[in-house]
């Protein structure tokens, strides 16, 4: 039964993750931002297909998946090999796709499709659309569990709404608990202590198991909106700084922040990974 719980976590972060790339894409190409590639999973690209301006892949391993948009760092062939510098691992992780934007050359005519030559506004809602996109999929995926449970459309519209607030509270409590050390980092879940998680809901069924991932999509969604530089929402929040005080950071600066949010979060992701191996050889 371990394979199953591995596959089905598996499958579910990838359509989290997946999902909210998609929100970044679409608002994207809404935006008319050039999307060189488009990517379910990391590693290796085991299909391509090239659209009209999009290359659309599936990659080797089932983890995640990346929006690479003009503008962006790595546009040569560590991208072309799967190493983009935009891509989401899981929610335990907290690392959202990170928009890191090449320094343009002094006097540099940017493209008009380049990410670097949209408005404030534009970049913000771009980066502010892989969360909504989590916060619908977690609401979708509630109606559905409500629906599968008998109830018309008032009352699973009713019932779903409740749900994602006590979700979206939820977390907020766990945040609350973390900072003000009521639980520490030993606390959190890594790859390992989600399948057990996984497994967990599963017994229960599967209404109980598309709860459990509504539940991850809005916490994959929060967890992105937190003020971090390498997370959407640190990024919607250094636009927003520069808007109010109408100067732009340094892209110096901008890599300084991110970098070392960067290193601290892959840092973080292996801490618990490890922890979660201590807990089962302990």
């Amino acid at each position: 039964m371990t394979v199953i719980y591995i596959i089905l976590t598996l499958l579910i972060l990838t359509v989290l993750v997946v999902s909210h790339e998609f929100g970044h894409f679409i608002m994207a190409k809404k935006h008319g931002v050039t999307v060189l590639e488009f990517a379910i999973g990391m590693g290796p690209a085991l299909y391509r297909r090239q659209g009209k301006e999009t290359l659309f892949t599936i990659r080797a391993l089932p983890i995640g998946g990346f929006c690479r948009m003009l503008g962006e760092e790595e546009e040569d062939e560590d991208a072309e090999d799967g190493q983009s510098l935009r891509d989401t691992g899981n929610e335990n992780s907290a690392s959202d796709a990170v928009i890191t934007e090449k320094v343009p050359a002094q006097g540099e005519e940017l493209d008009p499709g380049d990410f670097r030559a949209k408005s404030k506004a534009q970049r913000f809602s771009i980066l502010a659309a892989g969360p909504v996109m989590n916060f619908i999929l977690g609401f979708v995926i509630l109606l559905i569990c409500y629906f599968l449970l008998g109830a018309n459309p008032i009352q699973a519209v009713t019932a779903a709404f409740r749900a994602f607030g006590t979700f979206a509270s939820a977390v907020f409590e766990s945040l609350k608990m973390l900072f003000t050390g009521e639980v520490g980092v030993n606390d959190l879940a890594g790859p390992i202590g989600m399948v057990s998680m996984v497994g967990e809901v599963y017994a229960y069924g599967f209404v109980t198991l598309l709860s459990f991932a509504a539940f991850l999509s809005i916490n994959l969604g929060l967890m992105n909106l937190l003020p971090i530089p390498a997370l959407d929402g640190g990024q919607m929040l250094i636009i927003l700084c520069e808007a109010i005080y109408g100067k732009n950071l340094s892209d110096k600066v901008k890599g300084i922040l991110i970098g070392a949010s960067f290193v601290f979060l892959i840092g973080l992701m292996l801490f618990v990974a490890v922890n979660d191996v201590m807990r089962i050889v302990g």
